[in-house]
């Protein structure tokens, strides 16, 4: 976007919001849904997305074997018409519906076989494995999201010989059967996370890494990729070949890129898009005070959790007194109150309370090491490093957000007054941010999970010692084995019993993480324009249920 064009938006947005009112959009066509999605996709190969941004996309773009209802989130058909799940909760048998990729081909189940080896086949050193699976070579980062099927796990980290120990068979083009290590009843919700999703076999092989460019990409979604200017815009419009067109209203979407959120809201002030994505905490307070700008910010309560993940690796971090200290230094109510400012629940756990499904989820929530700089004092003197002495710098990374930045900078503030502690602050590009935490190449990391799913282990399985989300490099056979145990008990009460245990550890015990607040995520959406916007604990909004208000 050029200088000239900016200081308009600005000075529009300014002149609008100084008079009470936003902008309207006038000459856009009406059945375009404009999203300002932040910062721009990282991928749109569905085996490689791990940020929300990108997700996002995946949902208008392609569709798994089953969906998410948009208000309920219960799965719903996809690709899969119907579906029967054995007495014993092992084995799943699904009927394919006819449907296409953009360009025409067939899906088939052979497409999700192959989409589900590739994300599960990483390089390997064994010569045969490599040649033989050369193919399906990716770096998946939710690969552990597949670890329901059975052999899946044991594949993936070479302890399998053959990929017909998968428990994935395709009987012929509309019949696929899928076996399971063991009972998982929100197997059906994991099936619409993009992970899931089959991509294009006939185009991955024939354009390799640049399969996902503007002029190669296909879909089997409502949308398909139009246009695309990298750090601008991605233009999606409808797909002719979706085989529930008939039902899809918008005529296409443009996602609007920016690593700004005042940039974002200020379009948004001027009409040039419907929905933001984000939003400014600290323009929070005026706008709940505007009646007229109110209406469009909304902020629900949400199934993730903000947290700092603490580095292993590091030497300092081996004593976990100096890790218990850290924790108890934060004053998360501050945080919550005066930094963020939409209504968070201050978190010492890691699951967030509005977790649902089952028994009632009881975990640690706010109960564990809460605001006691005395008892941190103390505990960090014990470790040897009384008043900080002793102790490196710490540093804390985050990735560009003025959200992520005001927080860190509230808990530098904290840790020096509380502790005595120096502590440094690293801005990273988003990119570079996951890239480097993924690497190790961090001390403190801002972080954030976002549940896929109704039920503890979505988040408790991320640090798993082998976990494919732990990047804390942190291992503990106690944790591991409650997690395991769990997983094999079938009183819903025990069970939740001994994952609350494991939250014990990984937040107090031996902490891997420093979990700060439960979210609630705020958006701007314009009011009145479309229909199909429900308020969910997943923030999940399929594109394909969204409706011209008019309509």
């Amino acid at each position: 976007m050029s200088f000239m064009k900016m200081a308009w938006i600005i000075l529009i947005a300014l002149t609008l919001a100084a008079c009470g009112f936003t902008g309207e959009p006038q000459l856009r066509d009406p059945h375009v849904l404009v999203v300002n999605n932040m910062a721009d996709p990282s991928f749109l190969d569905p085996g490689l997305q791990s940020g929300a941004e990108d997700q996002r996309i995946s949902l208008a773009l392609f569709e798994g074997l089953t969906i998410a209802h948009p208000k309920t989130l219960e799965p719903l058909p996809g690709v899969a018409e119907s579906w029967t799940i054995s007495t014993d909760g092992l084995t799943y048998s699904f009927v394919l519906r006819p449907c296409l990729w953009g360009d025409g081909a067939p899906v088939t189940a052979q497409d999700f076989y192959y989409a589900w080896r590739r994300v599960l086949t990483p390089p390997s050193s064994d010569p045969s494995r490599r040649f033989a699976d050369q193919k399906y070579y990716i770096s998946a980062p939710y690969v552990d999201v597949l670890y329901a099927i059975k052999g899946a796990k044991d594949w993936h980290q070479g302890r399998l010989s053959s990929f017909d120990n998968v428990g994935i068979l395709v009987l012929d083009d509309h019949h696929l059967t899928v076996t399971l290590e063991r009972p998982t009843p929100w197997f059906l919700e994991l099936l619409s996370f993009p992970t899931y999703s089959p991509v294009p076999r006939h185009v991955v092989e024939r354009c390799r890494r640049d399969w996902t460019r503007a002029e190669n990409i296909v879909g089997n979604g409502p949308f398909q990729v139009k246009e695309r200017r990298l750090g601008d815009l991605l233009r999606l419009v409808k797909s002719k070949n979706y085989w529930d067109e008939a039902q899809v209203e918008l005529a296409g979407i443009d996602y609007l890129s920016t690593d700004q959120v005042d940039t974002a809201i200020d379009q948004f002030l001027a009409g040039e898009s419907d929905w933001v994505r984000t939003f400014n905490p600290k323009k929070v307070r005026a706008w709940r005070k505007d009646s007229t700008l109110s209406p469009y910010l909304r902020a629900p309560e949400f199934l993730a959790t903000f947290f700092l993940r603490l580095n292993m690796k590091e030497e300092v971090f081996r004593d976990v007194r100096v890790r218990q200290a850290l924790a108890l230094a934060i004053n998360r109510e501050a945080i919550t109150k005066f930094v963020t400012g939409l209504g968070e629940t201050p978190a010492t756990g890691l699951v967030p309370l509005c977790m649902t499904g089952g028994v009632p989820w009881l975990g640690v929530g706010t109960k564990g090491l809460a605001f006691d700089p005395d008892r941190a004092r103390l505990i960090l003197a014990a470790s040897g490093h009384e008043g900080g002495h002793g102790l490196p710098p710490i540093t804390i990374a985050f990735n560009t957000d003025v959200k992520n930045r005001a927080i860190a900078e509230a808990i530098q503030q904290m840790w020096t007054k509380e502790l005595g502690i120096e502590v440094l602050l690293e801005n990273r590009e988003k990119r570079v941010h996951f890239a480097k935490e993924r690497a190790g190449e961090y001390m403190i990391s801002r972080g954030n999970w976002i549940g896929d799913f109704s039920d503890p282990v979505t988040f408790l399985n991320i640090f798993r010692s082998d976990g494919s989300s732990n990047r804390c490099s942190w291992k503990n056979a106690e944790y591991d084995a409650l997690l395991d145990q769990a997983s094999e008990t079938a009183n819903a009460k025990r069970r939740l019993a001994l994952l609350r245990q494991a939250e014990e550890i990984v937040t107090i015990e031996d902490p891997a993480i420093i979990p700060i607040f439960f979210y609630r995520t705020a958006y701007l959406l314009r009011p009145g324009r479309f229909k199909g916007f429900y308020e969910n604990s997943r923030n999940i909004h399929p594109p394909k249920f969204i409706r011209v208000a008019s309509s």
